[in-house]
């Protein structure tokens, strides 16, 4: 089998498992913000919300740790482009699709008083 070839399919499978880290991620990302609107002394889930300085300054890192798997799936999806696997864009959708759509389910809640 061709080392390119190799290497190319080594990226795709890359990519694939790479998403996967949306998982961990998503439990990572809950922590970090309920930890930090904690930490800022507000109750999570109280009745009382808190003001949106304070909100964005726990989503905004929260979004970030949430966020961090698109990196390697990016990284993997060059690497197998190159090779001419355009099948790599699938999980590169996917994951990007996953991470706009957690991004816009915790902001636009900041929005609404």
């Amino acid at each position: 089998m061709d080392e390119i070839v190799l290497s190319t399919r080594k990226s795709v499978v890359g990519a694939w498992l790479s998403s996967l880290g949306l998982i961990p991620a998503f439990f990572a990302a809950f922590l970090v913000g309920e930890g930090l609107i904690s930490l800022l002394g507000y109750e999570v889930g109280g009745s009382v919300r808190p003001p949106l300085p304070a909100a964005l300054l726990a989503t905004v890192p929260a979004l970030l740790v949430f966020a961090l798997p698109l990196w390697p799936v990016v990284h993997f999806a060059r690497r197998a482009l190159a090779g001419g696997a355009r099948s790599v864009l699938i999980p590169v959708i996917l994951t990007a699709v996953a991470v706009l759509a957690f991004t816009l389910m915790n902001l636009v809640p900041l929005g609404f008083n």
